[in-house]
């Protein structure tokens, strides 16, 4: 009777274990994104793709965030400040300033707090993972793109992004090399906007009070491209020149469809959230995952506008 009891209570204490084990919920992930801008189309894309791939684990909660003022790499910093002190479990960041933001990224690594930087890089301290395009290659395909178009001889200016940033460094440097190879295109003028459409026409609008005639626009990005082309009707100049960019939003198919831009690129910001947010889970439960991890670029013209919509 002795054993029989010992038995039944042994049975019991495991019983107990088990189910305890059992309804012992699943730990909640408290992710932050930090984006450039609460402004920019592109960054609210982003999040849109970050609120969607989080919503797929039901147990990642996500806060999604920016600047006040866009591309405040100071408000950055004091975001990442303030997760640390909520001790979250992971960050991600789209850096304002690549190299500005690494004490932001050092302050984390010294909080035990993974890191990841979709879509821009940092310059310094321990990121998780980066996941975007390559973005020399992004200038550098464009930048042959619009040679092409104008079988190589032409007048270009060049719309920059933000000093500093390594999205607009790396497509500015592949642009460059790109008009490099043709020796009948000459670049005019190189002048960064902010990645900002209000920027972007007024940079433009100082090209062509500058310069008599231009043959091609390239821009880093289409909210710079759009402000462009207001400057360019403005000044009933628009059948003088093709224009190539980078991005995708309806504004810009439209814009393609209509002919006034002749070719963008599409780098799946979506996904590059998707995978960053991912990749930090990963890290969180002891894995190891790729520090660079490359998003194709499709390069989108009249031909495949629907895609996209």
């Amino acid at each position: 009777m002795k054993k029989v009891i010992s038995l039944l209570l042994a049975v019991m204490l495991c019983l107990s274990v088990t189910l305890s084990v059992a309804e012992e919920p699943a730990k909640t992930y408290e992710f932050v994104f930090i984006v450039k801008s609460m402004q920019f189309s592109f960054m609210l894309s982003m999040i849109d793709g970050a609120e969607k791939a989080a919503a797929l684990v039901p147990n990642i909660h996500i806060v999604c965030e920016g600047p006040e003022t866009p591309y405040s790499v100071t408000e950055q910093i004091e975001l990442v400040e303030q997760a640390i002190t909520n001790h979250v479990d992971a960050i991600m960041i789209t850096p304002a300033d690549s190299t500005g933001i690494v004490p932001a990224i050092e302050a984390a690594n010294a909080a035990g707090i993974p890191i990841a930087t979709p879509n821009t890089k940092a310059y310094g301290g321990n990121v998780l993972t980066w996941v975007g395009v390559d973005n020399y290659q992004v200038g550098y395909q464009l930048g042959k793109a619009i040679c092409e178009a104008l079988n190589g001889e032409g007048q270009i200016v060049l719309i920059e992004g933000t000093s500093g940033n390594s999205t607009s460094t790396e497509r500015v440097d592949g642009y460059n090399d790109a008009f490099k190879e043709y020796p009948g295109i000459v670049l005019l003028d190189s002048q960064p906007a902010d990645f900002n459409r209000e920027k972007g026409m007024t940079v433009m609008e100082n090209f062509l009070e500058r310069y008599d005639h231009i043959d091609g626009v390239a821009s880093v990005n289409k909210d710079m491209t759009m402000g462009a082309l207001e400057a360019v009707k403005a000044a009933d100049r628009q059948d003088e020149m093709i224009h190539v960019t980078f991005d995708v939003d309806n504004d810009c198919l439209d814009a393609i469809d209509a002919g006034d831009i002749l070719i963008t690129g599409a780098q799946e910001e979506k996904s590059q959230i998707a995978n960053a947010i991912y990749a930090c889970l990963l890290a969180c439960n002891g894995f190891k995952v790729a520090p660079e991890q490359y998003i194709p670029m499709t390069l989108v013209t009249k031909d495949n506008t629907g895609l996209y919509r």
